[in-house]
């Protein structure tokens, strides 16, 4: 922190900031610079990778404050000030159109002064820990996919299991963090990172054939058929897809993958619930936080249906919370079917 407030100005950067293309203009050309120029400073400190590679972390931490950028569900939105949004403007006003209306993020810090705000707080976590020390613990980070990494894991792995998978809401996380993917080089890779994720956008393809080549492949076959037959009963899925049907057919969802996606996200979901089902010991609380979901006006239940789910698969249903935000609708929802709060829940199962 005392190096970094020496630093008036950052060195050169050794390299351009890693743009996606949905990410140009994000910075001006002076934030631009700095980041990339304190990319340089923390890599060539003479202190370990470990400090370094915190460094790269703050770095990314602290993307979004600088940006002309603002996370807001599925999208980026854009400050009136950046450059993205004055050169759409000056085509819509050749057009005769209506300027579009960007945010207006207010004061934004400079790089330099972010950081040091980011290592106070840091410097404070470290004297809160270190006045409350937290238990042993281990960590391990499995880099992958949780639908083809969880299956090759030990049976009764886990003394318990607290999760948030992507909600079902058509948000592309992707797009969400395209700054920070960004500057870790994701690069063209982020169309295949996409459709690894779990289906939960509309271009999501359907992964059933991967997974039972998957499962065949570490002779785990009767898994997959184990599974597949207990999905086969869940006749509230059916229910689901009929009535999405029926409201895509009276032109009340404007986009028929939303019944695909839907179909594609539970089945997806219980192979998770099947695997964490295998890999948690007796005993085990599994904890889920996960948002219900409406379109055309269909409200899908996702906490119930999924507690449904796990319960076929042999969990023992304990307690949904609901959290006390509600979520709203969107505008054009609520124009047509009226306003209805959405729950955020956390279920909690346990294995006997």
């Amino acid at each position: 922190r005392a190096l970094l407030d020496c630093q008036d100005m950052p060195p050169e950067p050794s390299r351009p900031f890693p743009h996606l293309r949905i990410t140009q203009g994000a910075f001006s050309p002076q934030v631009e610079h700095d980041l990339m120029g304190y990319e340089r400073f923390f890599e060539e400190l003479d202190t370990s990778e470990d400090i370094k590679l915190l460094g790269r972390a703050i770095i990314m931490s602290i993307l979004e404050e600088v940006s002309f950028t603002r996370k807001d569900g599925q999208y980026l939105r854009w400050d009136s000030r950046s450059e993205k949004v004055i050169r759409r403007n000056r085509n819509q006003v050749r057009q005769g159109k209506k300027p579009v209306r960007g945010i207006l993020k207010g004061y934004l810090p400079s790089v330099r002064q972010a950081l040091l705000n980011k290592l106070d707080q840091i410097i404070r976590d470290v004297y809160h820990l270190q006045e409350h020390r937290p238990p042993p613990s281990y960590q391990r980070l499995i880099k992958g996919n949780v639908l083809f990494e969880l299956p090759k894991l030990p049976a009764e792995s886990f003394d318990g299991v607290i999760t948030s998978p992507p909600y079902a809401n058509r948000y592309d996380y992707t797009r969400t963090y395209a700054l920070e993917l960004g500057f870790l080089g994701v690069g063209e890779s982020i169309f295949k990172l996409r459709q690894d994720m779990l289906s939960c956008t509309v271009e999501n393809k359907p992964k059933l054939q991967a997974l039972r080549g998957f499962y065949a492949a570490i002779n785990r076959a009767d898994r997959y058929k184990r599974l597949m037959s207990v999905l086969a009963e869940v006749r509230v899925l059916e229910e689901i897809e009929t009535c999405l049907w029926k409201r895509y057919e009276r032109g009340e969802i404007n986009n028929r993958g939303v019944i695909r996606m839907i179909s594609q996200y539970f089945t997806e979901l219980a192979f998770v619930f099947y695997e964490l089902y295998r890999t948690s010991k007796s005993g085990a609380a599994v904890a889920i936080v996960n948002d219900n979901v409406r379109y055309g006006g269909e409200v899908i239940p996702v906490d119930f249906i999924s507690t449904y789910v796990a319960e076929q698969i042999g969990f023992l249903p304990e307690k949904v919370y609901v959290l006390p935000q509600r979520k709203g609708n969107s505008s054009q929802q609520m124009g047509r079917f009226g306003r209805r709060p959405l729950r955020k829940s956390i279920t909690v199962w346990r294995k006997p």
